[in-house]
């Protein structure tokens, strides 16, 4: 089963690069990078199997914070050359910046989250009034109660409903913004992924071809 680990959010499965063959200069033909892992500080990007867990954790273990594993051509390549490290994180700019946009939809969706909860609460409240209307109802059918009382009670809780129904329009009218916002997200991440995925494979490419990339076991 495929695994996705990112400092903020997962890398498409876009990222998870197909079969097709590209011509390296001056090499044979090589296959796209199937899967790979960043290693930066805390934080790991890429796209892995979840049996590669063991290897990762045994390289990281020889490596340090500050590496790149990828796969291609059936073979495991570790890179811990700076300036190769460097590139690698401006080709996962696109995906920086899309993670900083993900982050502020959540945080609006938080607060349309967190509206929708008073709404909420302010719902208990009227069915727990309706439901004494309800009650003293009852009494009235039994004719044991005031259906005038009954009745100021009622619109009581009419109003209240109207108020409820009111703060629910203006946090359905929130939502759709926040979807929106999420919908714009969405575009960009697919526009990040094709741009990450093209410069990733020209680094990775680059790091074989230059021999910073040592094959592992």
């Amino acid at each position: 089963m495929s695994q996705t680990k990112i400092s903020h959010y997962a890398v498409p499965a876009a990222l998870l690069l197909g079969a097709s063959v590209i011509l390296t200069a001056g090499g044979p033909p090589s296959q796209k990078v199937t899967r790979y892992l960043i290693f930066s500080g805390d934080s790991t990007s890429g796209s892995w199997d979840s049996r590669d867990e063991g290897r990762l954790k045994k390289w990281r273990a020889q490596y340090g914070s500050e590496f790149a594993w990828f796969r291609q051509d059936g073979h495991d390549y570790i890179v811990t050359d700076n300036r190769t490290l460097a590139e690698i994180q401006n080709a996962m700019a696109p995906q920086r910046e899309v993670n900083r946009q993900q982050d502020e939809v959540n945080g609006h969706q938080e607060g349309v989250n967190r509206q929708q909860e008073g709404v909420n609460r302010h719902q208990e409240d009227v069915n727990r009034a309706q439901s004494e209307v309800n009650r003293q109802q009852d009494k009235v059918n039994s004719g044991a109660g005031d259906q005038d009382r009954v009745n100021r009670l009622q619109s009581e809780v009419n109003g209240k409903q109207s108020t409820v129904n009111a703060e629910q329009q203006k946090v359905n009218h929130q939502q759709e913004g926040v979807n929106k916002e999420q919908e714009a997200v969405n575009r960009s991440q697919a526009r990040a992924s094709v741009e990450v995925e093209r410069a990733l494979q020209t680094v990775f490419d680059a790091a074989r071809q230059q021999g910073v990339a040592r094959e592992v076991h």
